[in-house]
């Protein structure tokens, strides 16, 4: 049966049945196919009523929305080399890297336009059917219909490291995959491969706002060695997601991000603590995290204290030298302290927590989340050294938007607004678990 006989709205509503039961995450991989499409149609259709608004006001929202849930498990490579055909082995690598870029880019597309037919219609799924080897499974459906006859849709999918993938969709015995082909083997006839690729390229690009974002190297909360960047990279990377934005990550010092935030190179500042200079030359959004900066000493010091009253008292004339980095903004509470002590700056956490315990400084003043992380992984360090009771100071971290982007108070606004329903749905959480942040 030819594409073509299909009505636009039985396509529409295969697409957003296709969009829904794949919009996973690979924690799902040890369950069975059926079990994914199943939990992933109620994920994505719970989005799309939780965040209607969004979905009707933002032009790029749906593509985003798209690109998080359904990409992650759809091996769009896969697909895009059998769309491609016999035509793959021609084409040279950095054609292959612009057809799955473009190709990638149309599914996307695809699919965003679906999601604006859901209707909440049922759906109803039959078990999974495995090949002879386990490894290949397919998952009929029927989409039911008021007043129509059902749409029957069919979900192949394959395991690659211990993953479900999908590879293809047959919807009344048509495959996606062969459809796009013909359309694709049309464009190669009429104009050759190379411009047909060009044309898909062209025709296929990404069109939502690109935001640049910028940090410092900051463990466990912002490092390129670190999974997703780190929690705080993570975090704001999802909720700006969530809201209908890429992000582009680049890591450089706080005196650079500082000047792209000026300039306008740089977008967003990935963490800032709120003062009245920083708040007049960037947007500030809420909190998303709250560093509480605690005391390091050597186990032996006797300094105690439940109240920054009380470590100013505990400190004030007894010569105590304090680690803190250098143009880090720790505000008025610690300006007020600082006079107390003997400031000695540094770069590295490392090496400030080491001169703690070699004497060469007395106390240390970090995120405790930070300073953990530090001692556990450096444990003939950690033995001198212990972190008291009471936070000395806490901040709240912050994303910061530079005025240059028009978007500014936009972005901020979306932030926010976003950041309160993951916290709600428990989504916000779940991150925090994932990076084994101390809850």
């Amino acid at each position: 049966m030819p594409m073509s006989i299909f009505s636009n709205q039985l396509i529409i509503r295969f697409l957003l049945l296709f969009s829904c039961s794949l919009a996973t995450q690979t924690s799902f991989a040890s369950e069975d196919p059926r079990t994914i499409v199943e939990t992933a149609a109620k994920e994505m259709t719970s989005r799309l009523i939780t965040d209607k608004d969004k979905v009707s006001n933002q032009e790029y929202y749906l593509e985003q929305l798209v690109n998080e849930l359904l990409l992650p498990v759809v091996d769009h490579k896969f697909m895009a080399k059998r769309v491609l055909g016999k035509h793959w082995k021609k084409t040279s690598s950095s054609q292959k890297q612009q057809f799955t870029e473009a190709f990638k880019h149309k599914v996307i597309r695809t699919y965003a336009g679906a999601f604006k037919a859901f209707n909440g219609e049922t759906i109803q799924f039959e078990d999974a059917k495995y090949n002879k080897s386990g490894k290949k499974a397919s998952v009929k459906s029927a989409i039911q219909r008021s007043g129509a006859p059902a749409i029957n849709v069919t979900y192949k999918l394959y395991s690659k490291n211990d993953t479900w993938l999908t590879y293809d969709v047959v919807i009344e015995g048509v495959s996606l995959v062969k459809s796009f082909r013909d359309q694709l083997s049309q464009s190669i006839d009429q104009h050759g491969l190379a411009q047909a690729i060009s044309a898909l390229a062209s025709e296929y690009k990404t069109e939502t706002p690109l935001l640049v974002m910028a940090g410092g190297t900051w463990e466990p909360y912002i490092s390129n060695q670190l999974p997703a960047n780190g929690l705080a990279v993570n975090i704001v990377t999802e909720v700006l997601s969530r809201s209908g934005y890429r992000v582009e990550m680049k890591f450089m010092p706080w005196q650079r991000v500082a000047e792209g935030l000026a300039s306008g190179e740089v977008d967003i500042s990935v963490g800032s603590w709120y003062n009245e200079t920083r708040a007049k030359e960037t947007q500030f959004t809420d909190a998303y995290l709250t560093n509480d900066l605690m005391i390091i000493k050597r186990k032996n010091d006797p300094l105690s204290f439940n109240s920054i009253a009380e470590f100013k008292q505990g400190v004030d004339k007894k010569g105590y030298r304090l680690g803190v980095f250098k143009d880090f903004g720790y505000g008025n509470e610690f300006n007020d302290v600082a006079p107390l002590l003997s400031l000695n700056y540094y770069k590295y956490c490392s090496q400030m927590m080491r001169d703690v315990a070699s004497k060469n400084t007395d106390l240390a003043l970090l995120d405790r989340w930070t300073a953990m992380n530090s001692m556990q992984n450096k444990k003939n360090i950690a033995d001198h050294l212990e972190i008291t009771s009471t936070p000395l100071i806490s901040r709240g971290l912050h994303v910061t938007i530079s005025h240059k982007n028009k978007q500014h108070k936009q972005i901020a606004e979306a932030f926010n607004h976003t950041l309160k329903k993951m916290k709600a749905d428990g989504s916000y959480k779940k991150l925090l678990q994932q990076h084994n942040y101390p809850l």
